[in-house]
């Protein structure tokens, strides 16, 4: 399908997706999630926690390893300096 048509459909059916990297501290290691939310007239229609790699910290630096492709790794980095910067 094209992107016009799917942004008819979205905007149709009023579907909203929304989409946050979260991070869990286990072990010494911190594991990175991508949670979507797909929200369709105003109600939850599904939700999804998809692991995308680990974070860890080696020879004073810290480094990530994906756990498959990841097109956007400059969004999980400024995400994690938020995170630690709390």
């Amino acid at each position: 399908m094209s992107d016009e048509i799917l942004d008819e459909i979205r905007r149709s059916f009023k579907i909203k997706p929304i989409t946050h990297i979260r991070f869990k501290e286990l072990y010494g290691f911190t594991f990175v999630f991508k949670e979507t939310i797909n929200v369709v007239q105003n109600t939850i229609s599904s939700a999804e926690m998809k692991p995308l790699g680990i974070i860890y910290f080696e020879n004073d630096e810290y480094y990530f390893a994906p756990l498959e492709h990841v097109d956007n790794i400059e969004d999980i980095v400024s995400e994690y300096v938020l995170y630690m910067s709390r």
